[in-house]
């Protein structure tokens, strides 16, 4: 039942089901919607760095068939242990997410207009919602007896913050310019790696779009308007007040009020005296003195909101004028001397500057409604026409595509790659629900589809020889770091400059200290390296087989390593067990949920088994 604004039910059409968990029926629409949520959360999580390119080399159909699997095997678990969401919670889940507010209060009308522009209905999103919610508290549950120890703490904040030193030679295949290729060698290898020169598959398509710029020069927007939207969004038009400073820390651990306390406090107020002589040198005083991370910056903090410091320490900087420094403040990391570098006062737009900004959003706003109603009133009027034929009817223009990859057709810009990642969910002759991108909101129908094949040998000579001469680099690189290795090893009691330099005169070089997983100076972000790297030992320096780069092959031997020092474990201490708290829950949160889907009846559709 639903128990918030929407009320009905769905039908439950094995035409339309995706899988069957226990008897219950996981539906194609559940599919869709969970589908347009994921690809949702990768635009938010990587903002403008998003490209939707990259989603090609990620299995979506994979991760939404079983989230939905696992999302029911939840709710039927919860049910089982009569764990429930109920009506109220549900309801102040739902008036709390700012999509659905207007000036921080929830507002009926935006959440209907969001759910409908989103083609979803207040059942299905409250539906989901209180599984979500569910979610949320069968986590709680099932995890809330993992602890973690300061001696785990302590490993693993070894383990990620140990750093090494490398000595390497670099045999890099650029370096081999003298590379003949034959005829025959170039034919040999096309046809020992035709694979490689297969096209993609592609698709050819047509679509209506209804570009929320062609309603724009339609739209007009009165003074009332933007004036009734400043007042009700004045907080949009408000920049905070923002502190520019420095600081001095010296740690404390002891009671406050404590003898040990009151002596760091007196160490502090030795160091304010110092900081407000004449010629006193703020930021050297604290690369000398300070206990804190920002020491090595001559304490610089940057520009910080008063929110975004603990609380003793914001009232005290900001309070402060440019150029002051204060006494000793405590705060639950230590005492701190600050100095404050500038002062940023809040700043508010006034209704005529803030003008153009909201008469553009008022339009944008506009013009999205506008194209999207002319989007539904066509789409109810398609039936089981072509989608070219429909369009005629309706007085509109719809474009047929060549043939596109899935980078999209060129003829798009703006749109392209989510274009062709919603084309290529089709099936032949089938027509898409309304798509929202940036252009505006297009209906697409596939027309065809133009299966892989090899290209000729001529059509991709070029490429034949750039591969070849790469691959005939890459041996060349290869043995010439064998060679250097068995050098080294024949001698081991020498150094490895000395014995390369001596046998085969190859030019060593040092990395610098790197952590795991981190990019290795010089060489780049090689994974198998720096794994490599972290096995080696005193006893065993030397590297026993070479490493492939992308630049080539590689020789390494340890140099030095070095261990994290106990300050920075004790700073960084709540944060790791954090940490290892959030990723032990999650495996023991995943091992539940295997254990869950072995003792189950789960049937997936055969359209859907390669998703598993």
């Amino acid at each position: 039942m639903c128990c918030f604004w929407g009320v009905g039910s769905f039908r439950e059409n094995k035409v339309n089901r995706v899988a069957e968990v226990n008897g219950s029926v996981i539906t194609i629409d559940q599919y869709y919607e969970a589908y347009n949520n994921l690809i949702e959360g990768y635009k938010r999580q990587f903002g403008d760095n998003f490209d939707e390119s990259m989603l090609d080399a990620l299995n979506i159909r994979q991760q939404v068939v079983n989230t939905l699997i696992e999302r029911e095997l939840i709710v039927q678990e919860a049910n089982h242990l009569n764990v429930r969401v109920t009506d109220e919670e549900l309801a102040r889940s739902i008036q709390s997410i700012s999509y659905f507010q207007k000036d921080g209060i929830f507002d009926n009308r935006y959440y209907i207009n969001v759910l409908r522009k989103n083609r979803m209905s207040p059942e299905q999103f409250e539906t989901s919602q209180r599984q979500s919610l569910l979610l949320g508290k069968l986590r709680e549950l099932v995890m809330g007896s993992v602890k973690v120890s300061d001696d785990e703490a302590r490993e693993w904040f070894d383990y990620e913050n140990e750093m090494v030193n490398l000595d390497y030679v670099a045999f890099e295949t650029n370096s081999y310019t003298d590379i003949s290729l034959t005829q025959e060698e170039i034919k040999s290898f096309y046809e020992s790696n035709q694979d490689d020169y297969m096209t993609d598959l592609e698709i050819k398509v047509a679509y209506v779009l209804f570009a929320k710029s062609k309603y724009k020069p339609m739209i007009t927007i009165n003074d009332e308007q933007i004036q009734v939207y400043y007042e009700s969004h004045k907080s949009e038009f408000e920049t905070p007040k923002t502190v520019e400073a420095r600081h001095i820390l010296l740690k404390s651990e002891a009671p406050e009020e404590s003898e040990a306390d009151a002596a760091i406090k007196a160490r502090a107020q030795d160091i304010y005296q110092k900081a407000i002589e004449k010629d006193a040198d703020f930021a050297k005083l604290a690369e000398t003195l300070s206990e804190g991370p920002s020491k090595d910056r001559g304490g610089y903090l940057g520009t910080f909101k008063r929110e975004d410091m603990v609380k003793p320490f914001s009232d005290r900087a900001f309070s402060m004028k440019a150029g002051e420094i204060s006494e000793p403040v405590r705060t639950s990391f230590g005492w701190h001397i600050i100095k404050v570098e500038n002062v940023n006062e809040a700043v508010s737009l006034t209704l005529g500057g803030a003008t153009p900004e909201i008469l553009e959003k008022l339009t944008d706003e506009e013009a999205d409604n506008r194209a999207y109603d002319a989007a539904e009133t066509f789409f109810d009027t398609i039936y089981d026409d072509p989608l070219t034929a429909a369009a005629k009817a309706s007085s509109l223009s719809a474009v047929v595509t060549d043939f596109f990859g899935r980078r999209g057709p060129s003829t798009l810009l703006r749109d392209r790659y989510s274009f062709a990642r919603k084309a290529f969910e089709l099936e032949n002759g089938q027509i898409s629900e309304i798509i929202g991108l940036d252009s505006g909101y297009y209906i697409i129908q596939l027309l065809e589809k133009q299966e892989p094949f090899v290209q000729e040998i001529v059509v991709v000579q070029d490429r034949v020889e750039k591969d070849l001469r790469k691959d005939k680099q890459l041996k060349r690189a290869f043995n010439d770091a064998l060679k250097c290795l068995k050098a080294i090893t024949v001698t081991p009691e020498q150094t490895m400059t000395a014995t390369s330099q001596s046998v085969l005169s190859y030019s060593f070089t040092s990395t610098g200290f790197f952590k795991r997983n981190e990019s290795i100076p010089e060489i780049g972000n090689e994974e198998a390296i720096n794994k490599a790297a972290f096995e080696l030992t005193e006893n065993e320096p030397l590297g026993y087989t070479v490493y492939q780069g992308y630049k080539g092959y590689f020789v390494i031997k340890l140099k030095n390593r070095k261990q994290p020092d106990d300050d920075e474990f004790q700073e960084s201490l709540s944060s790791v067990k954090d940490t290892i708290r959030q990723n032990r829950e999650s495996r023991f949160f995943d091992d539940w949920i295997k254990g869950l889907k072995m003792n189950s009846k789960i049937e997936i559709e055969d359209r859907f088994r390669e998703s598993i």
